[in-house]
């Protein structure tokens, strides 16, 4: 094979390898198309016990969200007397407007968020995911390409910098506290600019679009040593919450508590169930209370209402 011959088809195998890397993307970002029916399979049959909805802030791709929590549902169908799936938001607003108007009986929501809304809304935490060390605490994470000159928070001065949602514990962590505590201000970036997904703001570094970005720690895990490094991180906080409302039956709140909390990682059976769940909850709950995210309340403040 002579040179012209085998720079076509390395010329052809990058556009392959380009193409493909562009369909992935569109894949797992598209939330055009219409969403599976969550829980469609325990709507067939001869099972006739109630359904409810859980809701899901949308930190995620809706494929990923299916993929990783839908899992959770057919446990808790399993093991309550209820039947359980997911309604998925277009927001985080929309999730909370959910739980409050009773269309779902409990929902996924993000630290800063539930901080923000919980006393005005009547919202009650129930429960908060562990972490890998079995804590039940997560922290946001400024990320950037492995080949990025960005060493530190100062680094980022005329940057572009892609954010998730508004709502989200890492946007604001990032806007009134990050940039504070190492002299810099939002004016002094290149730009900013928000992403539904956590995961869109990764592949959008992936690309060369930002040099920089936050997420949750959970979500860096999955792209450290895949061309993704870690720049600086936020303390602790509690983690995503659990939340019900007060038109959430008292009956089915506490059989979801009892069902998540019996999870045991020591016992095989327990270990092979939380295989294909969402990261995030793939090791166990505790119990959660309203006053663990009073933490959170002055950087609520901080960041005003928007």
């Amino acid at each position: 094979m002579n040179k012209t011959s085998v720079w076509r088809l390395f010329l052809m195998i990058s556009i392959v390898f380009a193409l493909s890397l562009i369909f992935l993307y569109r894949e797992m970002t598209d939330i055009s198309r219409p969403f599976p029916a969550p829980g469609k399979e325990l709507l067939q049959g001869s099972d006739t016990r109630p359904l409810y909805y859980f809701g899901v802030v949308s930190r995620f791709p809706p494929t990923l969200i299916y993929q990783g929590y839908q899992p959770i549902m057919d446990y808790l169908s399993q093991n309550t007397p209820y039947r359980f799936a997911l309604k998925l938001s277009t927001s985080y607003r929309q999730t909370v407007e959910q739980l409050v108007h009773g269309k779902v009986v409990a929902a996924f929501l993000g630290s800063f968020i539930f901080a923000r809304e919980m006393q005005t809304k009547n919202l009650r935490c129930i429960l908060r995911p562990l972490s890998a060390k079995n804590k039940p605490f997560l922290r946001a994470v400024i990320v950037t390409q492995t080949s990025s000159h960005i060493h530190s928070v100062k680094d980022l001065a005329g940057r572009k910098i892609a954010l998730p949602s508004p709502l989200s514990f890492s946007a604001n962590w990032f806007l009134y506290r990050a940039l504070a505590r190492n002299g810099l201000k939002r004016s002094q970036l290149d730009s900013v600019r928000f992403f539904a997904h956590h995961h869109t703001v990764i592949y959008e570094i992936l690309k060369g679009h930002f040099d920089a970005g936050v997420v949750k720690d959970r979500v860096a895990q999955e792209f450290l040593n895949r061309g993704i490094r870690m720049v600086a991180r936020s303390a602790p906080i509690p983690s995503s919450p659990l939340v019900v409302s007060l038109k959430s039956p008292k009956e089915i709140v506490q059989a979801v508590k009892t069902a998540l909390l019996k999870i045991d990682l020591s016992k095989e059976h327990y270990r092979r169930l939380v295989r294909h769940w969402d990261a995030e909850f793939a090791h166990g709950f505790a119990l959660a209370e309203n006053d663990d995210y009073r933490i959170l309340l002055p950087l609520v403040k901080a960041a005003g209402t928007k």
